[in-house]
């Protein structure tokens, strides 16, 4: 027994023996499981793109041909659109009336899929591609929103769509026509920063013509660098083991810069566009967004701001140490109300020189476009509110209707004076934002990081010419070398019919004051010699500018409540009982978006009582005005920029 026990045991040997093959299965095991997921990712993701596929061509068929384009006609491509929860496709993308201007994202032209042809939100989400997520309604507080609502994939759309499309902003977006191998969509452009993951060094080891491992370079990194699944204009999907496979093997992930069409030149984000339409370039959302998106500005009541203060008319005391915001709409609403409703000018009681102020500053209509305001009086009785909302509906159909509360039906004899102002000037060549830090020092010499843009990309561009040709100087004086401290810009010369200027300018007593002086120094400026060259942004000159967006709305305190002391007026108890004023602005690398509105409400039955580089950086209080061009004009919007309380803290 002793014997046949000992004859079964195993020696040192054959341990090792047994070891070594388990551990040589396991590899197999392994490699092979590896290898059944990698397939497996694969075939997922090719019918993702298959999917996607026959959902544009319903699209196409749709559309005259074309592929799917969000936002407006000629809007820029940006990393986050204005509002994706929005209720229209004007205040989705920030569009103008006419549908000109905003801005947009490429997984927005993917999500029309998911609002128009309901293709499913996981579709968009490669297996392979470990920095996406399926973008999911539950884990969002959108209210009673469905996905057929919204119009991007939430706040951080690169989160949830792995593909990357043929750029479809500029002269060569896609239509059916275009040759049938173009490549409409494969999976992330490896040159461009997604979330979670860095950009390959352009070109680093990458070589059409070299060995596989050079190759790869060239490849998306969802399939282990093995290759891309690209769905082509003719609706097939392959796996391509080379990014070098569009027409005449033109490399679809960058754009054909005259030399090599298999290397051709890095994507640069929100700038880079086909040079032809055979020219292929997939590109997606790249994934850095705390740094180089302007967020739409949350809604808030003037009150809540401690350091900036709404005024009525540019000659109002402009205190010290705030922002300092005037809008021609409530100028605009208060002359309705003295002509129109008055018929002589408003006297209030216990109303110290305001009144006044507002009877002489009357704002001439000619300093705007016809079709960028509405402005009206009349009595409620006589069915005034019905009448805005219908005009409103017909100038401005993606403005919501105007709201008048309960007092503008309960309270007797209700007249209404109102104004509305819509204005976007975009910029013809968008600035490049900067994602750096950019430290403003206020009056009270506390700094702070905000975000900015500039006139420099941080790679090479060839668009940077045209960037800095757009930019007029107006003015310029140099306290010291190398720093420009009295200085003011026309951001875009070619803005029409209104224009952007921003002026670093000493603080004054009223933004008229202020207003005055700066066209003093443009008129001086004008008789310098050597205007010609100074007035031109030169490449050695540096441009910094932060970003500044509000959406506020503000109560004339001081007006409401009090009686008129016009005697017709005064024996009939008559008040003011709201005097009201919304400011929506934006100054960011793409333009100035300008909305505001004013009501003005009143009701009898008063109750009981050169040789050195220049430094444009607004890195200290500065002035922003928008007029109408030509210096016959007055603003229609000004204000003093002394703290960062409305900037985006960086």
């Amino acid at each position: 027994m002793s014997k046949r026990g000992q004859s079964k045991r195993l020696g040192p040997v054959e341990v090792l023996v047994v070891v070594i093959v388990f551990l040589f299965v396991l590899a197999i095991a392994g490699s092979a499981s590896q290898k059944s997921r990698f397939n497996a990712y694969r075939i997922q993701c090719e019918n993702n793109l298959s999917k996607i596929g026959k959902a544009m061509q319903i699209y196409t068929n749709d559309y005259d041909g074309k592929f799917p384009k969000s936002g407006g006609r000629n809007s820029t491509w940006t990393l986050m659109i204005i509002d994706w929860m929005a209720t229209s496709r004007y205040e989705a993308f920030g569009l103008a009336r006419d549908g000109s201007g905003g801005q947009t994202t490429i997984s927005s032209c993917f999500y029309l899929l998911v609002k128009y042809m309901e293709v499913a939100s996981k579709t968009f989400v490669c297996p392979g591609d470990a920095a996406a997520t399926t973008f999911n309604l539950a884990n969002i507080d959108a209210g009673s929103k469905r996905l057929i609502d919204l119009w991007d994939f939430g706040s951080t759309p690169g989160a949830h769509c792995s593909y990357a499309y043929h750029m479809p902003f500029g002269l060569y977006s896609l239509t059916t026509s275009n040759d049938p191998g173009v490549a409409v969509a494969a999976d992330r452009n490896p040159w461009m920063s997604s979330l979670g993951r860095v950009p390959k060094t352009y070109p680093g080891q990458f070589n059409p013509e070299g060995g596989r491992a050079s190759v790869k370079e060239g490849n998306s990194m969802a399939h282990w660098e093995e290759g891309q699944n690209v769905l082509f204009l003719d609706g097939h999907v392959s796996f391509e083991e080379s990014s070098c496979c569009g027409v005449h093997n033109d490399n679809i992930y960058t754009f054909w810069d005259g030399g090599d069409i298999r290397i051709g030149s890095p994507p640069v984000a929100c700038v880079s566009e086909p040079q032809d339409r055979i020219d292929t370039l997939l590109v997606n959302e790249p994934g850095i967004y705390k740094a180089t998106t302007v967020r739409q500005p949350r809604s808030v009541n003037s009150n809540e701001l401690k350091h900036t203060t709404i005024v009525a008319t540019l000659e109002s005391p402009m205190p010290e140490h705030k922002n300092v915001i005037w809008c021609g709409t409530f100028q605009i609403a208060w002359d309705k109300f003295k002509n129109d409703i008055i018929q002589e000018p408003v006297d209030l009681i216990d109303v110290q020189e305001l009144d006044d102020r507002l009877n002489r500053g009357e704002f001439s209509p000619g300093n705007l476009e016809a079709d960028s305001f509405y402005a009206t009086a009349g009595f409620v009785k006589d069915g005034i509110i019905e009448e805005i909302h219908k005009e409103m509906t017909r100038r401005f159909p993606s403005e919501p209707a105007p709201v008048f509360d309960k007092r503008y039906r309960t309270l007797p004899e209700v007249s209404v004076a109102y104004a509305f102002l819509s204005v976007d000037a975009g910029f013809k060549y968008p600035f490049y934002t900067r994602n750096r830090k950019f430290t403003f020092l206020d009056s009270q010499g506390i700094r702070t990081d905000v975000t900015s843009f500039c006139d420099d990309a941080e790679v090479s561009d060839p668009n940077t010419k045209n960037v800095r040709e757009q930019v007029e100087i107006l003015h310029s004086i140099s306290a010291q070398p190398g720093d420009a401290a009295n200085f003011s810009l026309d951001l875009c010369k070619h803005t029409n019919p209104y224009q952007v200027v921003l002026a670093r300018v000493p603080w004054r007593g009223t933004l008229g004051e202020t207003l005055n002086d700066v066209q003093k120094y443009i008129a001086e400026f004008k008789q310098d010699p050597q205007y010609d060259i100074l007035r031109n942004l030169r490449p050695i000159d540096s441009l910094i500018v932060p970003d500044v967006l509000y959406k506020l709305t503000h109560h004339f305190k001081e007006l409401e409540g009090k009686p008129l002391a016009n005697p017709k007026w005064r024996e009939r108890d008559y008040f003011i009982f709201e005097a009201r004023q919304m400011v929506h602005f934006s100054l960011s690398r793409t333009g100035v978006i300008l909305k505001s509105e004013a009501a003005l409400g009143a009701a009898g039955g008063m109750p009981p009582r050169v040789k050195q580089p220049r430094y444009f950086h607004f890195d200290r209080p500065f002035l922003i005005y928008v007029k109408k061009r030509g210096a016959e004009y007055s603003p229609f919007f000004v204000m003093w920029v002394d703290n960062c309380e409305l900037m985006e803290k960086f």
